[in-house]
């Protein structure tokens, strides 16, 4: 038999409210009471907040316990909707970047990566190996493995894949007038700083993701 949908009948706040009652269970704790889930939502009444438990109980995500405080428990349906929504996700592994002086970048496709969506801020698109050190005080480390989302457009602060000419590198975008000073995360090296509307200069993406290997 095939499994149910695990989101077609749910609205988005009800899966939102879902979603916190299992990772406030998975985390350890007990379940959040009616007040708490109104405090983490903005919910003001609890009769709000019954409502939303009412309609996941009905649709068989939830069981509740009479005249207990923080009597939610979660069924069965809810944990294989819970894993059906853990993706591994296969990411074009392109080229290397330098997290020092910049190396070329190969763009060409090097293999496939596979990532647990979970672990990404936001849509990924592809990925790109640490060469170097200058990103030491960010956690980036030589050999790691950067998860990018494409974007041409970046905001102050962003750390971006930067492509001068042939060579990428992963560093924080801060703009300066008709410049760009791409900052590194380690004392010993200088930003590197470049006309913003060179020919030879664009950003290739957003840092959305990291990988390391043990």
């Amino acid at each position: 038999m095939s499994p149910r949908p695990f989101n077609r009948n749910l609205t988005s706040r009800q899966e939102e409210v879902l979603d916190f009652v299992r990772e406030v269970v998975e985390g350890g704790s007990a379940p959040p009471s009616y007040r708490e889930i109104g405090e983490h939502f903005g919910i003001r009444s609890t009769n709000g907040v019954k409502v939303i438990l009412d309609a996941l109980e009905r649709k068989g995500f939830l069981r509740r316990q009479a005249n207990r405080a923080r009597g939610i428990e979660l069924t069965p349906l809810a944990r294989e909707r819970s894993n059906a929504r853990i993706q591994a996700l296969a990411i074009p592994l392109l080229g290397r970047v330098a997290a020092g002086d910049p190396i070329l970048a190969a763009e060409n496709l090097e293999g496939m990566v596979q990532v647990d969506s979970r672990m990404l801020h936001g849509e990924a698109d592809f990925a790109l190996e640490v060469r170097g050190d200058s990103m030491t005080d960010a956690g980036i480390l030589d050999g790691d493995v950067v998860i990018a989302r494409i974007q041409e457009t970046a905001l102050t602060g962003d750390l971006v894949v930067a492509v001068i000419g042939d060579e990428a590198t992963v560093k924080f975008f801060f703009p300066d007038g008709g410049r760009v000073r791409l900052q590194p995360a380690n004392e010993r090296y200088k930003p590197l700083w470049v006309d913003r509307e060179s020919a030879d200069f664009r950003i290739a993406g957003k840092v959305v993701g990291l990988l390391r290997r043990f």
